[in-house]
């Protein structure tokens, strides 16, 4: 009975041989084929976007940093300072950190809060078509030190009112962020406005 039951269990053929899995060349060529043809469509899709999140987190910065300064100035009864400050080294025409400076009562400047620096790859754009606020108050301009390095400065001024300086108005009450590899590029591929109303200092977003 078992030699029978063995025997029906195997087959009148005996016992087989197992089949190989493995895949053969031509196969595993298909296979790295497929892959990078899926790697040459996603790696520039993934760089778009982050490049993308890189302008959204830059210009949201830039408009935080405002909105504190006006928040700051009413609540301090005392003129604040944004000043955009260049520490691109030359490489790029931009500027890509700023921070906030309070004007005591004697009338001397001081740093309120940290530097913040805008996401790598991003800047504020010079170009006066994009970031006219950057030069519409020319009172405010110099350079700073941070560290060892030197670096320029432009900016503009809200004052304890709530209101920035005279010298804006609706033309020049912009700036922009945008790639540093597209500072050049007129219009930029991607960018991030902030309006600064000229009578409140409210904060508005303009995006392509």
């Amino acid at each position: 009975m078992n030699s029978l039951f063995t025997t029906h269990r195997r087959g009148f053929g005996g016992s087989r041989e197992p089949r190989s899995s493995a895949f053969s060349l031509v196969e595993l060529l298909v296979v790295v084929a497929i892959i990078g043809i899926m790697a040459s469509i996603a790696v520039p899709a993934f760089s778009s976007i982050s490049a993308a999140s890189g302008i959204t987190r830059g210009g949201q910065l830039l408009g935080d940093q405002i909105i504190l300064a006006r928040q700051e100035a009413t609540t301090r009864n005392r003129d604040i300072e944004v000043r955009l400050i260049d520490m691109t080294n030359g490489v790029w025409s931009g500027y890509t950190a700023l921070q906030l400076w309070l004007k005591d009562e004697s009338g001397v400047l001081s740093p309120l809060g940290k530097l913040q620096k805008l996401p790598e790859g991003t800047i504020i754009s010079s170009n006066d078509s994009y970031s006219p606020l950057l030069t519409a108050d020319t009172s405010i301009s110099g350079s700073t030190n941070f560290g060892a390095a030197t670096c320029s400065y432009k900016g503009f001024r809200i004052r304890a009112s709530g209101s920035p300086s005279s010298a804006i108005n609706t033309n020049n009450n912009f700036i922009t962020v945008v790639l540093a590899r597209d500072s050049s590029k007129t219009p930029p591929d991607n960018y991030y406005s902030v309006s600064v109303n000229p009578i409140t200092s409210k904060v508005k977003i303009y995006r392509p």
